[in-house]
Protein backbone atom coordinates (compact mmCIF):
# COMPACT_ATOMS: atom_id res chain seq x y z
CA UNK A 1 0.00 0.00 0.00
CA UNK A 2 2.97 2.60 1.00
CA UNK A 3 4.25 1.94 -3.09
CA UNK A 4 0.59 2.53 -4.04
CA UNK A 5 0.29 5.29 -2.22
CA UNK A 6 3.50 7.30 -2.96
CA UNK A 7 2.71 6.53 -7.19
CA UNK A 8 -0.88 8.69 -6.54
CA UNK A 9 0.94 11.37 -4.90
CA UNK A 10 3.70 11.74 -7.06
CA UNK A 11 0.98 11.96 -9.78
CA UNK A 12 -1.20 14.20 -8.05
CA UNK A 13 1.94 16.39 -8.00
CA UNK A 14 2.17 16.00 -11.32
CA UNK A 15 -1.43 17.12 -12.31
CA UNK A 16 -1.12 20.02 -9.91
CA UNK A 17 2.11 21.34 -11.60
CA UNK A 18 0.53 20.39 -15.56
CA UNK A 19 -2.75 21.48 -15.53
CA UNK A 20 -2.15 25.43 -14.07
CA UNK A 21 0.98 25.60 -16.48
CA UNK A 22 -1.45 24.54 -19.43
CA UNK A 23 -3.52 26.97 -18.51
CA UNK A 24 -1.24 30.14 -18.33
CA UNK A 25 0.02 28.69 -21.80
CA UNK A 26 -3.85 29.38 -23.44
CA UNK A 27 -4.87 25.66 -23.51
CA UNK A 28 -8.18 25.24 -21.47
CA UNK A 29 -8.54 22.34 -19.68
CA UNK A 30 -12.36 21.61 -19.17
CA UNK A 31 -12.26 18.69 -16.95
CA UNK A 32 -9.59 17.65 -14.82
CA UNK A 33 -8.08 14.56 -14.83
CA UNK A 34 -8.99 12.21 -11.69
CA UNK A 35 -7.76 8.86 -12.67
CA UNK A 36 -5.73 8.83 -15.51
CA UNK A 37 -2.14 10.34 -16.44
CA UNK A 38 -2.63 12.58 -18.78
CA UNK A 39 -4.77 16.12 -19.31
CA UNK A 40 -7.15 15.68 -22.87
CA UNK A 41 -6.88 19.94 -23.11
CA UNK A 42 -8.22 22.39 -25.73
CA UNK A 43 -5.71 23.96 -27.77
CA UNK A 44 -8.26 25.93 -29.98
CA UNK A 45 -6.96 29.19 -28.61
CA UNK A 46 -3.53 28.28 -29.98
CA UNK A 47 -4.36 26.42 -33.38
CA UNK A 48 -7.40 25.07 -35.31
CA UNK A 49 -5.62 22.31 -36.32
CA UNK A 50 -4.62 20.05 -33.31
CA UNK A 51 -2.53 17.75 -35.52
CA UNK A 52 -0.08 20.37 -37.09
CA UNK A 53 0.46 21.70 -33.36
CA UNK A 54 1.23 18.45 -32.00
CA UNK A 55 3.87 17.91 -35.27
CA UNK A 56 5.45 21.62 -35.15
CA UNK A 57 5.70 21.18 -31.16
CA UNK A 58 7.44 18.04 -31.65
CA UNK A 59 9.79 18.94 -34.30
CA UNK A 60 10.28 22.70 -32.84
CA UNK A 61 10.05 22.49 -28.79
CA UNK A 62 11.26 18.73 -28.91
CA UNK A 63 7.85 17.75 -26.72
CA UNK A 64 5.93 15.09 -27.83
CA UNK A 65 1.71 15.46 -27.20
CA UNK A 66 -0.86 13.71 -29.10
CA UNK A 67 -3.43 15.17 -31.34
CA UNK A 68 -6.86 14.52 -30.17
CA UNK A 69 -7.90 12.60 -33.78
CA UNK A 70 -6.28 9.71 -32.30
CA UNK A 71 -9.11 9.89 -29.13
CA UNK A 72 -12.22 9.92 -30.99
CA UNK A 73 -14.35 12.24 -32.91
CA UNK A 74 -15.44 15.00 -29.80
CA UNK A 75 -13.97 18.14 -31.79
CA UNK A 76 -10.41 16.61 -32.37
CA UNK A 77 -8.87 19.33 -33.82
CA UNK A 78 -9.45 21.29 -30.93
CA UNK A 79 -7.69 18.90 -28.81
CA UNK A 80 -4.41 17.48 -27.87
CA UNK A 81 -3.44 14.56 -25.01
CA UNK A 82 -0.57 15.64 -23.25
CA UNK A 83 0.30 12.62 -20.60
CA UNK A 84 2.09 13.22 -17.24
CA UNK A 85 4.17 10.43 -17.19
CA UNK A 86 7.69 12.20 -16.19
CA UNK A 87 8.65 13.69 -12.92
CA UNK A 88 7.41 17.28 -12.06
CA UNK A 89 11.07 18.48 -12.94
CA UNK A 90 10.63 17.12 -16.37
CA UNK A 91 7.35 18.63 -16.73
CA UNK A 92 9.05 22.10 -15.07
CA UNK A 93 11.42 21.89 -18.35
CA UNK A 94 8.65 21.09 -20.98
CA UNK A 95 6.31 23.43 -20.23
CA UNK A 96 9.54 26.11 -20.50
CA UNK A 97 10.25 24.89 -23.91
CA UNK A 98 6.43 24.91 -24.78
CA UNK A 99 6.35 28.31 -23.47
CA UNK A 100 9.30 29.30 -25.80
CA UNK A 101 7.57 28.09 -28.49
CA UNK A 102 4.47 29.60 -28.50
CA UNK A 103 6.15 33.27 -28.12
CA UNK A 104 8.19 32.56 -31.14
CA UNK A 105 5.13 31.80 -33.47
Amino acid sequence: IAILEGRRRELAARREFLVPALEALGFRVPAHPEGAFYVYADCSALTDDSFAFAREVLVEADIAITPGKDFGFAAPARHVRIAYTQPVARLEEAMGRLRAFLAGR
